[in-house]
């Protein structure tokens, strides 16, 4: 038992910056036609600033609306979104209703 680090070679330390204080940043956007025709066929605000109400609660949020994944193609209207408001993730189910500002 002398030498305890006889298993594991000694490795040089290494330190990493995990930038912290950068804040928030949203994942790219989708492509602004493909955005617009989901819009359409879904009839929700894509890319605008809305308040949005969740089901069954009493909170609401409020920014810019938008979609995180491109649903499956061909569209299918009763296939849920997942959205997000202000980095809040959520689906397009969750919503009760919605408000454009």
């Amino acid at each position: 038992m002398g030498n305890s680090n006889r298993f594991f070679p000694s490795l040089a330390e290494h330190q990493i910056s995990l930038d912290l204080e950068a804040g928030y940043n949203p994942a790219p956007a989708l492509v602004s036609e493909l955005r617009d025709e989901v819009a359409a066929v879904w009839g929700y605000p894509l890319g605008q600033r809305v308040e949005v109400c969740f089901r069954g609660e009493r909170s609401a949020i409020a920014g810019k609306l938008e979609l995180l994944r491109a649903p499956d193609y061909p569209w299918d209207r009763h296939q849920p979104l997942q959205l997000a408001v202000a980095g809040l993730v959520f689906s397009s189910r969750d919503i009760e209703r919605w408000t454009i500002l």
